[in-house]
């Protein structure tokens, strides 16, 4: 398998905002002088900030879109309208469209730093809690960091630095490399999954390179606004390293053509019984590339208590126990 270089990494991040004229969100001068160079926040909480001149809280994601993304209930209430010529949005996951939405240029401001940038909104997207949320590249900080586990354990950890990659149409993503594959990796304090999600492609490449078999049934996941994918549970003959993360047990995507993410090599099933007498058929069918995706969840750093996107460096530093 062909390694991924990291521009065709950055573009198989699993979410892609298209919009009719995409506009990169930029820092403007703030009333109160220099604006703060880091926002500090703990995952899940909703941060205050304005659309508009109209108080609202937000989310801020570390491995979700990063465009402001507003409710579209939230955008009604602060009234903004499309952009009379290139008002048109739409989300697409690994290729597919989910989505059609609305946007427009607004001005807003997040921990105190003004900016202007697009708002997008998806009115068939269910809402999600406060009045929307944003991402590391859609924020005007250079610097963005998470606190999470426990704080008493921070004087023991150590810096893991991994290259930032992506850009404010998709995900704040690093990528991973070895000899045999290569694949996107997303830091995902939000998710709730026991394990990390790989796509089809990606739980493939990992079970060839470190052996191991699929059991037991399907369970579905959420991708993000209520669009769920069924995985199943991989386990591993040898861990599969990160930086100082290591996994044994890992969600893959199941193979189908639902999107590009369920494109992949098969991986041995633990549960199937080979019958001698049966005549497998099978044939080459064209279709969209396979996309290498790897979300850690908060379970997954679970020895760790902080994660910042340094985008002037352009590095992620993961704040992790020794051999944690």
């Amino acid at each position: 398998m062909r390694k991924l270089s990291a521009a065709r990494a950055a573009v198989l991040g699993a979410v892609a905002l298209v919009m009719a004229v995409p506009v990169a969100a930029k820092r403007s001068d703030t009333s109160s002088g220099a604006a703060p160079a880091e926002l500090v926040v703990a995952p899940g909480a909703l941060v205050d900030a304005t659309v508009e001149g109209k108080p609202v809280t937000l989310a801020i994601l570390s491995g979700g879109p990063d465009r402001l993304i507003l409710n579209a209930a939230s955008a009604d209430r602060i009234g903004l309208k499309p952009a009379l010529f290139v008002g048109r949005a739409s989300l697409n996951v690994a290729g597919r469209r989910e989505f059609e939405g609305k946007n427009r240029p607004a001005a807003f401001a997040v921990g105190g730093v003004a900016q202007k940038g697009r708002a997008l909104w998806f009115p068939q997207a269910p809402p999600k809690p406060g009045d929307g949320s944003i991402g590391p590249w859609g924020l005007a900080q250079p610097r963005v960091t998470f606190t999470f586990g426990d704080a008493g354990d921070a004087g023991e950890q150590q810096r893991n630095d991994f290259p930032l990659f992506g850009n404010v149409n998709n995900y704040s993503l690093t990528v991973y490399r070895d000899a045999a594959f290569g694949t996107v990796v997303e830091f995902d304090l939000d998710s709730a999954s026991l394990y990390p999600i790989a796509s089809a492609a990606a739980g493939g490449a990992i079970a060839a390179a470190y052996g191991g078999a699929l059991s037991g049934p399907s369970w579905d996941v959420e991708i993000l606004f209520g669009i769920k994918r069924p995985v199943r549970l991989l386990t591993l003959d040898r861990p599969f390293r990160i930086g100082p993360l290591s996994f044994t047990k890992i969600a893959v995507r199941v193979r189908d053509r639902i999107d590009a993410g369920g494109l992949g090599a098969a991986i041995t099933d633990a549960d199937t019984v080979e019958d001698p007498a049966e005549i497998i058929v099978s044939a080459k069918v064209k279709g969209p590339p396979p996309v290498f995706t790897f979300r850690i969840p908060r379970a997954g750093m679970a020895a760790c208590t902080r994660l910042s996107f340094d985008k002037t460096a352009r590095r992620i530093e993961l704040w992790c126990r020794p051999g944690g």
